[in-house]
Order: C-alpha cells, then sequence, then structure tokens
C-alpha cells in the first residue's frame, strides 16, 4: 500500500525486545523505512517530545513505568500527538475495567496479540486512509486556530463521503469549544435526520446542559447511559448537571458506577472522593483516594491534592504514623509545581501542630505564604480555600484571610466561590468578617471594572489595558479581566498594529483559560480572533519563544 510506504515515520513501544523486532519486521516488509522502537514509556514520551511520528504501535504493559494508556493520556494531554497522528493500543489484556480504561483514552484502534502481518496491514490500511485527509486540519489547530479547521472540515465533509461523519463531529465539537453552538447543534441535527448516532444525541444533550435545559438535558443523558452503560463521558456531564442543582449523593453514586467500569480514571477517581467526603462518606472517599494514589504514580493526571486530602482522613481516624509517611512520599514527588508544594507544606504543617511538635512549624508558614504571593498565577482556588482552611486550624487567621481575599480577587462574580467562602470562615468562627470581606473583593473589582469600561468606550484603550494588566497582576486567575483585556489589546493591535508585548501577553493569558477549562468558548473565540490578525512572521515568531 502507498500511504504505507510514503515517508511516514512510525514509533513501536514493547518492553519485550522480540516484540519490538517483530513490529519492525512487519513494517519494513511493506516498506516502511522510518521506524524508531524503544522499551519504556517514558523513553516513548521524550521521543514523542522531540519527534513528529504519523504511526505509534504501543502495547499497553510495559513493565515498571507509564504504561500504554498513560502514554496515550500524556502525549494527548501535552499535544504530542495529532488530530492526524495514527495510535494503536497492543495488548494481550482481556480485563474489562483495564479494557475500558485504555479505550477511554480513544486509541486510533485497539489489536489484542497474537497480531500478524495481514492483521497489521489491513488495520494500518484503515487508519491511514481515514487520517491522511486531516493534516491541514491538524496544522490549523496546532496554530490555534480553531476557525480555519471548521471550515476545513466543513470543505473536507462536502469531497470526502467516506469520512463525512468523522469531519461532522469534529467540526461539531470545535464549534462548541468557541461557543458556537447553535452551529454545532445544527451539525447534530443533520446527522440525527441521517441516522441515530449517539454521539450526535450527546453532543445535543451537552448543548441542552450548556443553555440551561437541564431537564431535557438529563432525560438524554440517563437514556444514553441505560443504552450503552460503557459511555463513560456521560457519566462525567450527568454527574455536573447533578453537583449543579446539589444532588450530591446521586452524583457519588453515579461516578461511582464509572470508576467501576474504569477505575483507571485518577481524576474521575479524586473527583469520587471529594463528592464522598463532602457526604459525609469518609470510607468512600479514603478508598477514592487510595485509588488515584494508585492509579496515578505515573499518570500526568495526578496532584497533590489526593494524598492531602488522604492524609486528612488518616489524621481525623487517629492513623498518624501513615500519614506522616504519605506525605512524606507526597512532598518527595510533588516537589516542583508551586501549588502541590503548598498542598504538602500545609498537610505537614498540620501534622506537626496536631502531634504538638512546633519545632520548624513557622518555617512552614513562611513557605506556604511566600509561594502563594510569589505564584499566584499557578495557584487554583481550590489551593486556596484548602490553605486558608489549614491556616485557620493553626491559628494564623490573618494569613488565612489574606489567601482567602486573593481567592475572591480572582473570583469576585462568582457566587459559588464566594459561598464557599462564607461556609469556610463560619467553620472557623469567623463569621463576623465574612461580608466586610466579601464587600472589599467585590468593590475593588467592580470600580475596575467601570473604570475600564469609561476608558474603552472614549477609546482611550492603552490606559484601560494599563489598568487592567496592572490588576491581573495581584489576580492572575480573574477570568473576567483576562477576557476583557484581552478583548482591548485586540482591538488595539486590530487598529494600530501588532504590539509584541500585546501579542505574548494576550496570547499567553487566553492559552492559560483554555487550559483551565478547554470549553471556555469565550477565550476560544478570543484566540480565534487574535489569529485572524497575526501576521504568520509574527506567528513563527512567538512559536519560537516556546
Amino acid at each position: 500500500m502507498e500511504e504505507l510506504r510514503q515517508n511516514l515515520n512510525y514509533l513501536i513501544i514493547d518492553d519485550f525486545d522480540q516484540m519490538r523486532v517483530s513490529f519492525k519486521g512487519m513494517l519494513t516488509s511493506y516498506g516502511a523505512t522510518d521506524v524508531t522502537t524503544c522499551a519504556s514509556g517514558e523513553k516513548a514520551l521524550k521521543l514523542l517530545a522531540n519527534n513528529s511520528y504519523d504511526v505509534v504501535i504501543c502495547d499497553y504493559n510495559l513493565g515498571d513505568g507509564k504504561d500504554g494508556q498513560q502514554v496515550l493520556e500524556e502525549a494527548r494531554y501535552l499535544g504530542y500527538l495529532g488530530h492526524a497522528a495514527t495510535f494503536f493500543m497492543i495488548t494481550a489484556e482481556s480485563n474489562m475495567p483495564m479494557v475500558m480504561s485504555a479505550l477511554e483514552h480513544q486509541p486510533d484502534d485497539y489489536m489484542v496479540k497474537p497480531i500478524n502481518r495481514e492483521v497489521l496491514h489491513h488495520r494500518l490500511t484503515v487508519a491511514l486512509n481515514r487520517k491522511r485527509q486531516l493534516k491541514a486540519i491538524d496544522d490549523a489547530l496546532i496554530r490555534d486556530d480553531k476557525l480555519s479547521a471548521i471550515d476545513l472540515c466543513r470543505d473536507r465533509c462536502g469531497k470526502d463521503l467516506k469520512q463525512r461523519l468523522y469531519l461532522a463531529k469534529l467540526q461539531a465539537e470545535l464549534c462548541l469549544d468557541i461557543k458556537r453552538v447553535d452551529e454545532a447543534e445544527k451539525i447534530y441535527q443533520e446527522i440525527l435526520a441521517i441516522r441515530n448516532f449517539p454521539w450526535a444525541r450527546f453532543g445535543l444533550s451537552k448543548i441542552d446542559f450548556l443553555k440551561d435545559n437541564h431537564g431535557r438535558a438529563e432525560v438524554e443523558f440517563r437514556t444514553l447511559i441505560e443504552q450503552n452503560h460503557l459511555y463513560l463521558e456521560v457519566y462525567d456531564w450527568l454527574v455536573r448537571l447533578l453537583e449543579k442543582r446539589g444532588d450530591t449523593e446521586e452524583a457519588q453514586h453515579l461516578l461511582q458506577e464509572a470508576v467501576d467500569l474504569s477505575p483507571k480514571a485518577v481524576v474521575r477517581q479524586r473527583k469520587l472522593g471529594q463528592l464522598a467526603e463532602r457526604n459525609g462518606d469518609a470510607s468512600r472517599a479514603e478508598r477514592a483516594y487510595q485509588a488515584a494514589i494508585r492509579w496515578g504514580r505515573n499518570s500526568c493526571f495526578a496532584s497533590a491534592q489526593e494524598y492531602r486530602y488522604l492524609a486528612n482522613i488518616y489524621q481525623n481516624t487517629g492513623r498518624r504514623p501513615k500519614m506522616v509517611k504519605l506525605l512524606s512520599e507526597g512532598r518527595k514527588r510533588f516537589s516542583h509545581q508551586p501549588a502541590d508544594r503548598i498542598q504538602m507544606l500545609c498537610g505537614q504543617a498540620l501534622a506537626q501542630h496536631h502531634q504538638g511538635v512546633m519545632t520548624g512549624l513557622e518555617i512552614y508558614l513562611d513557605e506556604i505564604v511566600r509561594l502563594v504571593d510569589e505564584h499566584k498565577r499557578d495557584v487554583t482556588a481550590h489551593h486556596l480555600l484548602d490553605a486558608a482552611d489549614d491556616l485557620f486550624q493553626l491559628s494564623k487567621s490573618d494569613e488565612a484571610q489574606e489567601l482567602l481575599k486573593v481567592l475572591l480577587g480572582n473570583h469576585h462574580d462568582d457566587e459559588c466561590w464566594i459561598d464557599r467562602v462564607r461556609q469556610l470562615m463560619l467553620q472557623h468562627g469567623r463569621d463576623h468578617h465574612i461580608e466586610e470581606l466579601v464587600s472589599i473583593a467585590r468593590t475593588e473589582l467592580q470600580q475596575i471594572h467601570v473604570k475600564c469600561t469609561e476608558l474603552l468606550r472614549s477609546d482611550r484603550l492603552k490606559q484601560a489595558i494599563t489598568l487592567l494588566n496592572d490588576t491581573i497582576e495581584r489576580y492572575p486567575r480573574n477570568r473576567t479581566l483576562m477576557l476583557m483585556a484581552a478583548g482591548a489589546m485586540i482591538n488595539y493591535m486590530r487598529d494600530n498594529g501588532i504590539d509584541p508585548g500585546y501579542h505574548f501577553r494576550c496570547r499567553f493569558s487566553l492559552n492559560r483559560l483554555l487550559e483551565r477549562d478547554h470549553q471556555d468558548s469565550d477565550a476560544g473565540r478570543f484566540l480565534d480572533m487574535l489569529n485572524k490578525i497575526t501576521p504568520v512572521s509574527v506567528e513563527e515568531g512567538f512559536s519560537g519563544q516556546n
């Protein structure tokens, strides 16, 4: 087959030398000339980070270290695999939960050993036929140019009937990403007029949820699960819906069903633990956090949170040796990311406090405050709330309230986080300070918003941008201000030409918002606007800075 010989780059990942030799032999017999092999997940990720591969053939079980699923999830998460790349998962695994965990990350194909030359050739032929038309779309997505990718999908749909369904699905998903909800809705409806595809029904249900048609969305989510109990992404959306209306017990029950089906989903296990804790189900929370730690040992989705929350459970149930051991393990593992270090330092300080060991406690507290101040951009609301809770328990109320001021400054218009701050302060007997703290944050940010609006309306763009960027330095996770600043900088550059400083800051902020929530349609829309006014020379220069 011509596609198997056209200068394609292959990567084979298998911990058995004999299997690497076998797969390489089969590929070279088809005419492949550029075939790289490696024996571990860690080595594979280094290769994927520094090279572009058209086809990856990866065994599920890779011995010690990362397994095939973790290679796939991390490569996708870090952007090492584009839409045009083909990823094959190879396994002798027949255990259903393990198979589901692997399939959830959607490899292009999943093949069970033994695999002969003819089977591999057929599967490669089918996959490459499906992928060869996607390079232009992939290039657009690498540039964060979703508008062009949508146009290319639409154009290909009319020319390639075999790929029409895949392209329509991708086009609808991209439309949802940039909040072209009505366009996505139309695509799903057109597909459903042809055939009752579950993914199109799921797409319409997500749109119902986003439009606050929760009743209709819930009915369809439940129907999809009844018809296919392995459709795990639907569970996540139904859990979101149940949480939004305050039904945390059913949300926990549903999430438990999902992790039973796919236990290696680290983020889902962590979420289950948090829901169980909110519902007062400490034993279920403990098991979920333990699972998140076990399955997350080699996963890019592991975090210090599961260590910290499990340590709290050990502390509250009198298992201090286990708590100390767990915190020590967590501190060693999460020593590089500031937000994770804060979690571990808080846990260590609290553990020492409960044990009556005061030596070195102030050093921990000073380090926590320093890290929060120096790394505000990376410290989430969850981290700030947890750290404030710990500081209150350590009788450091002033320091705790300073952290809550940062949290409220980042989320001054988010009633959910404001309510959580209120609950925390009530819990620690600080109710007489609650409204004052909330009012100060809201008033300051509202005044800045009004001032910037006045400046923008009077075409004083540079003054507005300066004020917004100065405020963002203090509250670097305030989505409203980040979007307002991005819009102002884009408008300025549209009228006055590209300003490299504005361009870099604008793109950086929008990418940060999309990292936090890839479905942030406003950030996606502004990023598309930025791409439209960015000359290729500037784009290449920006890429070189990364």
